[in-house]
């Protein structure tokens, strides 16, 4: 199931549906989050712990100790991304309900655009201190797309056997019908 949820992505992403693919691949890390600690915590802890382990460390900008801590794509981010795409339909994230103070972004921007022939995609994170301080986080769709679905995949190659409660059955209607006409041939 995981593999057909990753092609959808791949397959919206190809048809530029970037809305599409960013609802499905934003469920990508509760279902890796549920394989890897099952019922033993609440789905926003979770999901957060999941992304931050596999994916946030990794988007956290290196810094001095005396440079301002930048904006980056931590756990609390996407799953913020997620409830506002998933419960009310709007790509934006909820700056209040972020406790890690660097991820508290004022101006938050999806970036669509068509594939490009490197299949190389950028973020950009700002920080102006003034008066007061402003985050910006502009994110491309394909590059959330593309590193949620690598890890994802990878995740599960390495861990085929915590996906046991996947329950599902999916009857592919076309196939049936034509099997049924075949049959009375």
């Amino acid at each position: 199931m995981i593999e057909t949820l990753i092609s959808d992505v791949e397959k919206a992403l190809d048809a530029e549906a970037y809305m599409a693919a960013l609802s499905l691949v934003l469920t990508l890390p509760d279902i890796c989050a549920k394989a890897e600690y099952g019922n033993s915590m609440k789905n926003k802890d979770r999901y957060i712990k999941w992304y931050d382990e596999y994916i946030g460390k990794y988007e956290k900008s290196p810094r001095e100790s005396n440079d301002p801590e930048l904006p980056y794509l931590s756990g609390e981010v996407v799953y913020q991304l997620r409830c506002m795409m998933l419960h009310q339909g709007t790509p934006n994230i909820d700056k209040s309900k972020i406790s890690e103070e660097s991820c508290k972004i004022d101006q938050f921007v999806l970036a669509v655009g068509k594939k490009n022939q490197f299949g190389i995609y950028s973020d950009e994170s700002t920080l102006s201190e003034g008066r007061d301080k402003y985050r910006t986080y502009r994110v491309s769709v394909r590059r959330l797309c593309l590193i949620i679905c690598s890890t994802t995949r990878g995740y599960y190659k390495a861990n085929p056997g915590k996906f046991d409660f996947f329950e599902y059955s999916i009857l592919d209607w076309d196939k049936t019908v034509e099997n049924l006409s075949r049959d009375r041939l």
